[in-house]
């Protein structure tokens, strides 16, 4: 099914009985060869489980077809990432294993996680709010009398009352 020509465009779209839908209506699945390894799949409007089938399809034959790369263009289509994700995850495997890649255009923004960098310096900053701009960032060491053994499980000897017998 790839295409001789380095430019082929390949109109898929249904509707929710599977009749064919003119293009100019704004919904259904396109799929846009160029050359070997480039395809574009365009999935426009409300998705129903018709056009997510189709679009499974297609990226199933897209796969079979050895491209490695594939750009899932849902920008008028936001519930497509989430309704094809059980598709779109192996597919990515399969595309980076062959040297390619998956783009989603028009996925939801992934919540900004902070990195350990942030995270401590929200911590330093709140910790200098709570003790005060005076407060040491280091508490300074406790001093040891000479001879003084302290440690893990060691206590130090002022602390530890006299046995008599």
């Amino acid at each position: 099914m790839r295409s001789p020509h380095p430019f082929a465009s390949r109109p898929a779209t249904t509707d929710r009985a599977g009749a064919p839908v003119r293009p100019d209506t704004g919904r259904g699945v396109a799929v846009t060869f160029h050359g070997d390894d480039d395809v574009v799949v365009s999935v426009r409007g409300p998705l129903d489980d018709a056009t997510v089938r189709r679009a499974t399809r297609l990226l199933a034959v897209v796969d079979t077809e050895g491209v490695r790369h594939v750009i899932l263009d849902a920008a008028t289509s936001p519930e497509a990432p989430a309704a094809l994700r059980g598709v779109l995850d192996p597919l990515r495997a399969r595309l980076q294993a062959r040297g390619g890649w998956l783009l989603v255009e028009g996925a939801a923004a992934v919540p900004h996680e902070p990195s350990l960098l942030e995270v401590f310096a929200a911590y330093s900053q709140a910790v200098r709010g709570a003790g005060g701009p005076s407060a040491p960032a280091v508490p300074a060491p406790r001093e040891r009398a000479r001879g003084e053994r302290t440690g893990p499980g060691l206590l130090p000897r002022e602390s530890v009352p006299a046995l008599t017998g």
